[in-house]
């Protein structure tokens, strides 16, 4: 384990990357914002998380070169490793105007779950079906929604920023599945699914009294009351909803773990 903390080697590679993070330096950075040791905490995680997408992404590429799928999906997944970065930074940049990051220990070996599958088309599929149609396509809601309890312009423009990228991160997902379709059998749509009910149940020690508190919600933190019911609204809408159509179903056990109700109920 060791702290995760953030640095540049600047020169051609800080020339490379500025362009693609000029905007940060745009956002309201001159507002005055309260210490608030909770939405400190979570602007540092959601940097570590940004941080850990990018190396989901980097896995997703490799995988789907590997799978030979599609060039422009390759690129795309290419391409989001340096949006990840970048969100990374801008949270950083979050935290420390609300009092500073809070210390993070963190295994940078351990950044993204390997599959399980030896086929290289189901591997990166794990890897897609994971990141993809599970954690980013969660995430978008629940940012949205923390972005209209922000209470803060810079936190709304920095929310802003980052739920439009990670729209199309979520995309990526379903374009996947959709070109592999054809490829995937019966055996390895029900992996897939629980695949993703296992990346779904994963958060369930974030409901309740887990990992919220400065109600009530704003400055991207979201109260129990806010965070709950939405999490299991976007799980049951967002992931289990188009995984359905795609034949690839969500355990049932796994999406009552984060409050979706069965069918019916």
């Amino acid at each position: 384990m060791q702290a995760f903390e953030l640095t540049a080697i600047g020169g051609p590679w800080g020339r490379r990357l500025a362009p693609r993070r000029a905007w940060i330096d745009e956002l309201p950075w001159d507002e005055a914002l309260p210490p608030c040791v909770d939405a400190r905490q979570v602007w540092t995680a959601t940097a570590f998380s940004e941080y850990a997408s990018a190396a989901a992404f980097a896995e997703i590429a490799a995988a789907l070169l590997a799978a030979g799928a599609p060039i422009d999906l390759v690129a795309a997944a290419g391409d989001f490793v340096v949006d990840e970065i970048v969100h990374t930074e801008l949270a950083a940049r979050v935290a420390a105007r609300l009092g500073g990051a809070v210390t993070l220990e963190v295994d940078l070996a351990r950044l993204v779950r390997p599959p399980v599958a030896a086929d290289p088309l189901l591997a990166a599929a794990e890897l897609v079906v994971r990141t993809s149609c599970v954690g980013e396509a969660l995430t978008v809601p629940i940012l949205k929604l923390s972005r209209r309890l922000a209470g803060s312009a810079l936190v709304d423009a920095a929310i802003a920023t980052i739920v439009a990228d990670e729209s199309h991160h979520a995309q990526l997902g379903w374009w996947f599945l959709d070109w592999a379709a054809d490829r995937l059998d019966d055996d390895a749509r029900a992996h897939l699914g629980a695949v993703a009910g296992g990346a779904i149940r994963a958060f369930a020690p974030m409901l309740g009294e887990g990992g919220r508190a400065c109600a009530p919600s704003h400055l991207g933190t979201l109260g129990c009351a806010d965070y709950d019911p939405a999490f299991a609204a976007a799980a049951e809408r967002a992931v289990a909803r188009p995984l359905a159509a795609r034949g690839i179903v969500v355990p049932a056990a796994d999406l009552a773990a984060v409050g979706v109700p069965p069918p019916g109920a």
